[in-house]
């Protein structure tokens, strides 16, 4: 099931972004866009998880889609507390929960429970997401009193 999981950078190409990645970034990731060209750029951080990676680049891609960029906002920058779940601010909950649906879409969930895959680390594997993630989403979904507990 290697071929499942979704792929954010693949994403932002077909949109014409362009991604980079950055081992000097004081944030997890960014999403600007230039006042002058109008390009739309990610950039994140390189040395993390390569699953944090991909989830930091669909929470930006997620500020793009919402239209974020678009309501006088030219930058979002993206420390570690825009990711937790105590940390509230509208635009970061919407770009996480549009991360959440482009990483972990419920067809591709319900599809791995349909095979039997009944723990969350297996479903979180597949989708190459955290379990941590894979936890939040199931939740949302519904399926968490379903699935068996990590490990």
């Amino acid at each position: 099931m290697s071929s499942f999981y979704i792929d954010p950078f693949a994403i932002a190409k077909s949109e014409g972004i362009l991604v980079i990645p950055r081992y000097d970034l004081d944030v997890n990731g960014l999403i600007k866009k230039d006042s002058i060209s109008g390009d739309i750029v990610i950039e994140y951080d390189a040395s993390m998880h390569p699953n944090r990676e991909r989830f930091t680049i669909a929470h930006e891609l997620g500020h793009y889609f919402a239209g974020h960029l678009e309501d006088g906002h030219t930058l979002f920058r993206d420390p570690s507390k825009n990711f937790n779940l105590h940390n509230y601010d509208p635009y970061e909950a919407e770009a996480n929960k549009l991360a959440a649906e482009i990483l972990m879409p419920k067809d591709k969930i319900d599809f791995l429970i349909k095979k039997a895959y009944n723990r969350v680390d297996d479903i979180s594997d597949a989708l190459r997401v955290s379990p941590a993630a894979m936890t939040y989403r199931l939740k949302n979904l519904g399926y968490i009193s379903w699935v068996k507990q990590i490990g």
